[in-house]
């Protein structure tokens, strides 16, 4: 585009004709700088979009590493300043260093055969002493099978067939045991591994496959073990005058659920549902005032009120009542957001 501003020829021109010559010569230029205006910002997308296409590689984009050349990429510096200490253990840290045992499970003699200088046998030479060196060592781990067999006789004065007893465990023809039993279920939940990883670790350790059912079934009887401590922790949360509440989203068999918690400072109760109740604080008060924190920072109001609630309702909450309002006030339950 050429921009063309007025001569001075033109400009005394307009002066002479009057108001109306000189609007006309203002309202060319006006258009002139629009137009350049619009062909500037049609330019400058233009160059942004030809710079972000050159920005492309293989890290911020599906282009593929071959098509990043050889040249080297440019890492992003960090900002951080360095810190005065100095780099590696710090004054007062604790080392772990592999010490020599005292008492080791095996010892291995390496004999000396012959003289390393003339050749000579040794065999028959007493040692002056030795150079020990340790290596500590995960032993091989295998599935050990034991067969229990219980005897059974025939009497001789009755005829009666009598057999041994089995041990209390050993209930099934075919079954694992309890340590089976303790890895199966600890690798999914303290360690939250899935359940056919799990199985793929038991056949890579041990040479041996458990089945994803074995698995499961591990779990349920877990939670009956821990069922009393549970037990202890809703106790807990039942008497705590402050309780920390929060709700999260999550797929159980490819279904929405809801995993509500609910803690205090050193115990903390979990629970799935498939459904997340809703109940209308303002139809029907539900309990007196009580005071809860909120961890959720993008919860409405009237949604901490329902989760909570529902805590109360799923694992049997009752805070402890503190009358701080009136009778009137007392009608609505407090609730504490604490972000």
């Amino acid at each position: 585009m050429n921009f063309q501003l007025p001569t001075d020829d033109e400009i005394c021109v307009a002066f002479e004709k009057g108001q109306a010559a000189i609007l006309d010569l203002f309202h060319d230029v006006s258009r002139q700088m629009q137009e350049l205006a619009q062909q500037l910002a049609k330019q400058g997308d233009l160059l942004q979009e030809l710079h972000a296409r050159l920005a492309k590689s293989s890290r911020n984009s599906s282009k593929p590493p071959s098509s990043d050349g050889y040249g080297k990429a440019k890492r992003t510096e960090s900002l951080r300043k360095s810190g005065d200490k100095p780099n590696g253990g710090q004054p007062g840290h604790k080392g772990q260093t592999l010490m020599a045992s005292e008492h080791p499970d095996r010892v291995e003699t390496h004999e000396v055969p012959s003289c390393a200088h003339c050749q000579a046998s040794l065999v028959a030479i007493d040692s002056v002493g030795y150079e020990e060196r340790q290596v500590f060592e995960i032993p091989a781990i295998r599935i050990d099978v034991t067969a229990h067999r219980a005897e059974i006789k025939v009497c001789p004065a009755c005829g009666s067939a009598s057999k041994g007893p089995f041990p209390g465990s050993v209930t099934q023809a075919v079954q694992y045991g309890p340590v089976v039993h303790t890895w199966a279920s600890d690798f999914p939940h303290q360690h939250p591994i899935a359940v056919e990883r799990t199985s793929e670790i038991f056949e890579d350790l041990v040479q041996h496959r458990v089945s994803e059912g074995t698995v499961l079934k591990a779990s349920e009887q877990l939670d009956g073990c821990i069922e009393p401590s549970t037990k202890g922790v809703k106790g807990r949360l039942r008497e705590a005058e402050v309780l920390h509440v929060d709700e999260s989203g999550l797929r159980v068999t490819g279904k929405l659920h809801w995993l509500h918690v609910a803690s205090i400072e050193r115990l903390t109760s979990y629970e799935v549902h498939a459904k997340r109740p809703f109940v209308n604080l303002k139809a029907k008060p539900r309990h007196q005032p009580m005071h809860f924190r909120h961890c959720g920072f993008a919860i409405s109001m009237a949604a901490t009120n329902d989760i909570i609630i529902s805590i109360i309702d799923d694992i049997g909450i009752q805070p402890t009542v503190k009358s701080e309002l009136g009778p009137r006030q007392q009608k609505t339950p407090k609730i504490e957001i604490r972000q």
